[in-house]
């Protein structure tokens, strides 16, 4: 057999325990899991399984680093060979951010339910993605902006809205979500409207 047959066969292998692995912490809770019940369900023995991970917490940090490092491709794919893109024309990767999520969802409703500090993950992702994949060229501006405020702002908010988007149980759909986060971003607000009087 060649190793890239091999290689496959592993990857497959890998793929199947880690999908039964997040099936059983939606269902009973990551603390409640045993090795055992993850072969079982992967259909494969516990010997199979201790041939790829350690354990269940070597298991999660394979999920979760495979999760956020889409998430950082995203982001760039759909502008490979260019050296830059006008802000207005963000939508293929605000889109593809959101579809990584939507398709990925079961492995970060499963990664939310063992800590929620994958919202900062999400955060230093994006935050690191943006200092090293790119840099936003800003309008000049009176006063100026400082970039590592603005750039902490917009990323907050992303995060948030990518967060309350898994609170709802991905109600709406990726492009729904692109469309919204980007008319959010560049809204701007009229006037606010009391309904207590001060």
């Amino acid at each position: 057999m060649t190793e890239q047959k091999l290689d496959r066969r592993a990857r497959r292998t890998r793929e199947a325990i880690q999908a039964a692995f997040v099936e059983l912490i939606l269902e009973k809770g990551y603390d409640a899991v045993t090795i055992q019940e993850v072969a079982d369900k992967a259909d494969y023995n516990r010997g199979t399984f201790y041939k790829h991970y350690v354990g269940k917490e070597e298991l999660l940090k394979e999920i979760r680093e495979v999760f956020l490092k889409g998430i950082r491709e995203a982001l760039l794919r759909p502008y490979k060979g260019m050296d830059q893109v006008e802000a207005t024309k963000i939508y293929p990767s605000t889109l593809k951010l959101f579809e990584h999520i939507e398709c990925h969802k079961k492995e970060f409703k499963a990664l939310i339910t063992v800590h929620r500090g994958i919202s900062e993950d999400l955060y230093n992702t994006l935050k690191t993605s943006m200092r090293e994949d790119m840099h936003m060229e800003m309008e000049p501006g009176d006063p100026p902006l400082d970039y590592e405020l603005m750039l902490s702002y917009r990323l907050s908010a992303t995060v948030g809205v990518i967060m309350h988007w898994a609170d709802m149980d991905f109600k709406y759909s990726a492009e729904y979500m692109a469309d919204q986060l980007l008319a959010l971003v560049n809204s701007k607000i009229d006037h606010i409207v009391f309904k207590t009087k001060p």
